[in-house]
């Protein structure tokens, strides 16, 4: 065979051809992504609007219809699900799977935008987002502390956001728990009836008063100024002196309402409970990190343990802020224990390979090519943009016992062609040649077995396309290695002539011709019968 003739023939190019793969792939493995599950795209888009006030059958027809109608004409739509709340629409998009999920939520979101301006004033802006199965938080952090809950929300939302969001691969930083500030104007039913105050026009005056509003541009001498007329409150006594004009005259807000600087009503509460010293905090705010679509978990939550020194320096006295969740230990954990059972693997198959050879030299050519193939496979791992993740290494696992299977039998038949009296170097050529078309049936079969995976048009099929396609990647250099280097090192490293077998491999061959006769035994009695 051609391969194999370059590889006896000229063993240093082809051991530099072979050492390209390896070296490829070693830069690879460093700079795959870890993560527990394979980054799969779910072609779901969901438009969320929120309108205040509003009931279901009011969100039905103002909101929900509209939006039905208006996204009904994106193409690859497999079905269309809305359900109308209290104060809020929300309609879930299905698109078909070969639906790209980014161009499915660009076409939602422009057909939206087309219709904003038929939706009531008083809801708010539609809120569309495609459904991501791995935006889950991977690192949670909890921020206690002496401080009120307001200024606890505030602490976590206008420093601590904004630190971990500056972080490679952060998609969002969620907050959950604290009180959010909230300035409240309090009034009483009395002095609301006495001065028949309309509360839509009271917030409206607020409204219109907190503007700061351009006053374009005025020139002096060769000089030219931008002028602007400020008008946002500055502070609380600020809003208190605010007149309100009312049928009977004008009343200062301060003395016909209560204004205060407090917090809003709290929906959601987070309370901490620390299960090592029996100790329970109810002043807590949760900061949850969520990764982006393209961001390394690990290195994520290693980044995050990075600054988390720094950022408790600057918190205030008595405030702080730890680590509860980190997702990272356990996708470190699941990857070491799967490569750990890889090597395991492989050291296993190489003492059954002794046990059998009975013979080292044999025992090392057939087992290099595990680690040849299993290392350039994450070359096209690499390639392909897969991440080390369960099903990858799940993949490589599996064909552990398949990419040695080809360099057994390539080394056989070598066997069998020294036996015959041939030279190492002959004997690799014409034995290796011989096998060729059985090596390669044989690792076919088990491409056409996990190929079709990688094609399946499902949810599952989505699942399954990197572990079917690690098994194909394995394989496929399995039968490189078994046709290049299998013969390259049998015509080096393997003796001239037979040499004295050991004691231990003397009584293992006994051991397996008595195998081999009473296996002919029985196979001269089945044929003759």
């Amino acid at each position: 065979m051609f391969l194999s003739d370059i590889s006896i023939k000229r063993p240093i190019m082809m051991t530099m051809f072979l050492l390209v793969f390896v070296l490829f792939g070693g830069i690879a493995y460093f700079s795959l992504d870890l993560n527990l599950m394979p980054d799969i795209e779910v072609p779901y888009v969901t438009v969320q609007t929120v309108y205040p006030g509003a009931g279901p059958k009011e969100l039905e027809s103002e909101v929900t219809k509209k939006i039905e109608d208006a996204v009904s004409t994106i193409s690859q739509i497999k079905s269309l699900v809305s359900y109308s709340l209290e104060g809020v629409s929300i309609v879930q998009i299905e698109f078909e799977l070969d639906k790209d999920v980014d161009i499915a939520n660009q076409e939602t979101k422009d057909k939206v935008d087309a219709i904003l301006n038929d939706l009531p004033d008083d809801a708010e802006t539609p809120i569309i987002q495609k459904f991501e199965i791995g935006a889950d938080p991977v690192v949670d952090l909890v921020l206690t502390g002496n401080m009120s809950p307001v200024e606890l929300y505030e602490l976590a939302d206008k420093r601590l956001k904004d630190r971990f969001s500056q972080i490679n691969g952060v998609a969002s930083v969620d907050i959950v728990g604290g009180q959010q500030r909230e300035i409240k104007i309090e009034l009483d039913n009395r002095i609301v009836y006495q001065n028949s105050i309309s509360l839509l026009l009271l917030s409206q005056i607020i409204a219109s008063e907190n503007v700061d509003i351009p006053g374009g541009n005025f020139k002096r001498a060769s000089h030219e100024y931008s002028a602007r007329l400020k008008g946002k409150y500055s502070s609380l006594e600020a809003l208190r002196n605010l007149e309100i004009t009312t049928p009977s005259g004008k009343k200062i807000l301060g003395k016909i309402a209560n204004v205060s600087d407090s917090g809003e009503e709290v929906r959601i509460r987070s309370t901490f409970f620390q299960n090592l010293s029996k100790s329970k905090e109810n002043n807590v705010v949760i900061l949850s990190v969520i990764k982006a679509k393209d961001g390394n978990t690990v290195e994520l939550a290693e980044q995050v343990q990075d600054i988390l020194p720094e950022l408790k320096n600057e918190l205030p006295e008595g405030v702080e802020l730890e680590v509860v969740t980190d997702k990272s230990i356990f996708i470190k954990a699941s990857v070491e224990d799967t490569l750990t059972n890889i090597g395991m693997g492989v050291i296993l198959t190489a003492l059954v390979l002794l046990f059998f050879l009975h013979d080292l030299r044999s025992t090392i050519i057939a087992a290099l090519s595990m680690p040849f193939s299993i290392i350039s496979t994450f070359m096209l791992l690499d390639f392909s943009g897969y991440s080390l993740n369960v099903m990858t290494l799940m993949g490589l696992s599996t064909s552990v016992g398949i990419l040695v299977a080809n360099s057994i039998v390539v080394l056989e038949n070598i066997f069998r062609h020294k036996e015959m009296g041939n030279g190492k170097k002959e004997a690799a050529g014409k034995g290796t040649s011989e096998v060729v078309i059985a090596v390669i049936a044989s690792a076919m079969t088990n491409i056409v077995v996990f190929l079709p995976l990688a094609n399946m048009s499902s949810l599952i099929g989505s699942v399954f396309k990197e572990f079917a396609l690690t098994v194909t990647y394995a394989t496929v250099f399995s039968i490189i290695v078994s046709f290049t280097l299998t013969p390259m090192l049998a015509s080096i490293i393997l003796p001239e002539h037979d040499t004295k077998k050991h004691k231990i491999g003397e009584w293992l061959e006994k051991l397996f011709k008595s195998w081999e006769r009473a296996y002919q035994n029985i196979l001269r009695v089945i044929v003759k019968n």
